[in-house]
């Protein structure tokens, strides 16, 4: 017997002896009083035995017949071997037309041995309640993985997720999770959606500067365009802090995989057109959340220069030819520029996303070409000393220059005329 029927059992002992109204019966047990009066019937009869369930253990009137389960399960050993029982309810919705409940699938899936119970390690950890409003923070990371199982070798997908409402929005798989490549999907998400108020990223390479850093003063290429762009940068320090997009990896690299191989992509320019056209909004429709407050914390991005911000700045000097090198390349500066340069001086580079390089001074934009080789050094002729060189003149002792005498203006001018002796003033 449940909890529930064995509390059920002194009610209607007390209804047999008559010490309880059925009304108050009723209200006690939440049931009708036609529904006490049949049990009521049943208990004088049968005793406590009537108020077990008469259908537990049989099996259900409505259940599926063995030959539908049998060709569901077939069905699922075919195509969907690998899924979970409710992505494989989704599939055979979608696909096939076969509405079946996930959890049915899921026993039927275990006793077929194509699926496991997973049990899950209880962890002490404290949540971190979402973000407010839909722009407030959103959570940006990399994930290498066999996207497109062994069709293709391994990628990167760099993906973008909003903490308030666990929207994607942005994914694009590149082949690795560089500066550059992050730059460039940065600035596509920022054109689409706008600029929000916060990235919370990891302690990489890519994202910060962990050695020799104790002010945290010094920043990576992606962490000087997000100030450009007055983005704040959050460094998660745990993976769980940033437990949005840890998941949605998760979710991805056994919902995307499996949906890559339905439909036979396994490029990535495939891949991120299927992306940006169906995948995003079909996973936003089922997992999305609404957010706390209607407001979007997106903001334009008119006004900045993305060309400038996402690209490779370097400091480089000038050389004594006016040329300078960056990566292998040697540049010459051109005799006209909009300022005046020295050697010694320096000035920045900047490598931007289309492969293209320009240098820098200040707000000035310098004219330079680039020499297939690297230039001669510069050969400095000393001056040859002359054989006899000239001994340098000496005055005699009698000289009228040696005869000159400064005298303070506040001594006696007419003892130094009797003297003969030229004052000077």
């Amino acid at each position: 017997m449940s909890r529930r029927e064995i509390g059920q059992i002194n009610v209607f002992e007390k209804l047999k002896e008559k010490q309880m109204k059925q009304h108050e019966a009723a209200k006690i047990l939440n049931l009708s009083t036609r529904q006490i009066r049949r049990k009521l019937k049943s208990y004088r009869l049968s005793g406590e035995i009537s108020l077990v369930n008469k259908s537990r253990g049989k099996p259900s009137n409505h259940r599926f017949a063995d030959e539908f389960w049998t060709e569901i399960i077939t069905l699922v050993k075919d195509k969907y071997a690998d899924f979970g029982p409710t992505f494989a309810s989704e599939k055979l919705q979608e696909n096939h037309h076969i509405l079946v409940n996930h959890e049915s699938l899921r026993l039927k899936m275990i006793n077929e041995s194509l699926w496991t119970f997973k049990k899950r390690k209880a962890q002490a950890r404290q949540m971190r309640e979402r973000k407010e409003c839909y722009g407030e923070l959103v959570q940006l990371d990399g994930s290498v993985h066999a996207w497109f199982e062994n069709k293709a070798s391994k990628c990167t997908l760099i993906a973008f997720i909003d903490d308030a409402t666990s929207r994607i929005v942005y994914l694009e798989f590149t082949t690795g999770e560089t500066t550059e490549n992050l730059m460039r999907t940065t600035r596509t998400y920022l054109e689409t959606h706008g600029k929000p108020a916060a990235f919370y990223m990891d302690r990489g390479g890519v994202y910060k500067v962990n050695l020799n850093n104790p002010n945290d003063d010094k920043l990576t290429q992606y962490g000087r365009a997000l100030e450009e762009l007055d983005i704040a940068p959050i460094y998660a320090r745990s993976p769980q802090a940033k437990g949005r997009v840890e998941r949605l990896f998760g979710t991805l690299q056994d919902r995307l995989v499996k949906e890559l191989r339905l439909k036979g992509i396994s490029s990535i320019e495939e891949a991120n057109k299927y992306l940006n056209e169906q995948y995003i909004a079909l996973h936003n429709a089922r997992f999305a959340e609404e957010p706390q407050s209607k407001t979007n914390l997106h903001q334009s991005i008119e006004g900045y220069d993305l060309n400038s911000i996402f690209c490779i700045k370097e400091e480089r000097k000038i050389n004594h030819d006016y040329t300078t090198a960056y990566k292998t390349r040697w540049l010459q500066l051109l005799p006209k520029q909009p300022t005046i340069l020295y050697p010694k001086e320096t000035v920045e580079v900047w490598q931007h996303l289309d492969g293209t390089i320009t240098i820098h001074q200040g707000k000035s934009t310098l004219n330079f070409k680039e020499i297939a080789q690297r230039p001669q050094k510069l050969i400095i002729v000393k001056r040859k000393e002359k054989e006899n060189p000239q001994i340098p003149w000496t005055p005699k002792a009698n000289h009228p220059w040696k005869k000159f005498v400064i005298v303070h203006q506040k001594r006696d001018i007419s003892k130094l005329l009797k003297a003969d002796i030229t004052i000077l003033r």
